[in-house]
């Protein structure tokens, strides 16, 4: 018969060896499993030895928890009253356990001749001679004042209460994360923030044919213009015929044409003199200035089409890559200094051209309106827009019906919606027929714009704070800004704190 018996995770053999060797040296007899013969039936062995045992020392570790064996051994001891726990780790014992006092030793290493040693035997002494003991504290990584307080008024439950109500609490409370977002769509709207300046909107993009509408006035130096007799035109061939052609001698001046105050409504269309060329020039830029709307649209030929808004501060267009276009223009006054012996007041047709370089033509809108329509061919590959960081306060993709008023996405309007801050929290797949709308913008910046000539989409990358993220139907609209719960709920430190009130 032995007088103690330790049960112990095969991990902690070092402690436990340093415990058996120090009772020992006591004056104790004492019973591990070192004493198993080879050959013997060694679950029968342990159950004798733990029968005969006056006193069962369990070793509590992260191992010992985990171990079927180490928390079999002692519960028939429990009954008896012969098990001492020595909790050697934080959180280390078994549920089953939990309600049994455990002497703390939190990070002993099993030796002799310390205090945490000279605690457990006088501990063991008192078991062996049947009197009552208080397990005294002693550890040597101290607990937190918040855990003695725990410990003291026997709290943790309302502790836990309280954290759990605090998280549910949480959970009300929304944050404005900083997201990106990747989109195709058909069409956009979005405001440039009031910190832009003035900001290139558009790459270099080649056209087959520019409209521009509400235009305030055209600066231009061409080597050669002919102007077209209305009266000449061939509806038949719906073309003019070489006599309607009049050459206007320019010799390279700069030429301005402006807007007819007359209230008609001014608009030009360049296209390439030949129809069968494919290109007539470059939209080299668009330059928006503070506190501009723009919305863009691509439709199923990938015509790409902007409405640029403006109170004040007119936008500027420059169109450059020109050899010999047809320039058609109405509601601008032709320059004084050009004789045109036709009526201002209807469409007028120019040839222009440029001889020996590259022309330009550089326009500003009106004050309140600038609007585009850019057509190409034969776009076959993914074609940027723009690739430049574009800051914006306000972005929508949704289109308003003229009928009802009611906002809808547009057709096949797809993407994601990723989380940067606070990291963690799942993406978010929007939903098919479902609009996405971003209001209350902060740092939020347009990355690139491209078209995709197959789906006829534009692709749109996005990145900053939002204030306003709504997903969904106009009868089921979703918030997507996370809540505060989900900013600790998807924190590494969340499992570690769930663990420790028992959750």
């Amino acid at each position: 018969m032995k007088d103690v018996f330790i049960s112990y995770a095969n991990e902690d053999r070092p402690v436990a060896q340093k415990l058996a060797t120090g009772l020992e040296q006591s004056g104790m007899s004492v019973w591990w499993d070192h004493h198993i013969q080879v050959g013997s039936e060694w679950d029968k062995t342990i159950e004798d030895a733990l029968a005969s045992a006056k006193c069962v020392v369990v070793l509590w570790t992260g191992h010992t928890k985990d171990s079927r064996w180490v928390r079999a051994e002692p519960r028939g001891a429990l009954t008896l009253e012969k098990v001492v726990p020595v909790m050697l780790e934080v959180n280390a014992t078994p549920l089953a356990f939990t309600g049994i006092q455990a002497l703390r030793l939190i990070g002993w290493d099993g030796a002799a001749g310390s205090k945490e040693f000279d605690i457990l035997l006088g501990v063991i002494r008192a078991k062996l001679e049947g009197k009552s003991i208080e397990l005294p504290e002693a550890s040597s990584t101290k607990p937190s004042l918040l855990r003695k307080l725990v410990d003291l008024w026997g709290i943790k439950a309302c502790v836990g209460g309280v954290f759990a109500f605090l998280l549910i609490a949480s959970s009300f409370v929304r944050v404005n994360p900083v997201i990106s977002v990747h989109l195709q769509t058909a069409r956009m709207k979005f405001s440039v923030s009031p910190r832009l300046g003035d900001k290139r909107l558009t790459d270099t993009l080649s056209f087959e044919s520019l409209t521009v509408e509400h235009v305030g006035k055209i600066f231009i130096s061409p080597d050669q213009l002919l102007v077209a007799d209305p009266a000449d035109y061939d509806m038949v061939g719906d073309r003019y015929p070489p006599k309607a052609w009049l050459d206007i001698p320019v010799n390279g001046s700069p030429l301005q044409f402006d807007a007819d105050p007359s209230g008609i409504s001014s608009e030009i269309t360049i296209e390439p003199t030949d129809p069968k060329e494919a290109v007539a020039g470059q939209l080299e830029a668009i330059v928006l200035t503070t506190d501009t709307s723009v919305t863009m649209q691509v439709s199923s030929n990938n015509t790409v089409t902007w409405a640029i808004r403006k109170k004040e501060s007119p936008q500027r267009l420059v169109v450059s890559g020109l050899h010999a276009i047809q320039f058609i223009q109405t509601g601008l006054n032709t320059p004084a200094e050009l004789s045109i012996p036709f009526s201002q007041d209807q469409e007028l047709t120019y040839h222009i051209t440029f001889e020996g370089k590259q022309g330009m033509i550089e326009l500003f809108g009106q004050d309140q309106a600038l609007d585009l329509v850019m057509k190409e061919k034969n776009i076959t590959a993914k074609k940027p827009i723009t690739s430049s960081v574009l800051p914006i306060q306000t972005v929508d993709f949704s289109w308003q019906d003229p009928g009802t008023g009611e906002h809808k996405p547009p057709e096949g309007f797809t993407g994601t919606v990723e989380y940067v801050s606070p990291q963690g929290i799942p993406w978010v797949s929007i939903e098919k027929n479902a609009f996405l709308t971003l209001h209350h913008l902060d740092d939020f910046e347009i990355t690139s714009i491209s078209i995709d000539p197959i789906n006829h989409k534009l692709i749109v990358d996005l990145k900053g704070k939002a204030g306003y993220i709504k997903m969904g139907t106009a009868g089921n609209p979703q918030d997507l800004r996370p809540t505060f719960f989900d900013t600790i709920r998807f924190s590494p430190l969340f499992e570690p704190v769930r663990a420790l009130i028992g959750l």
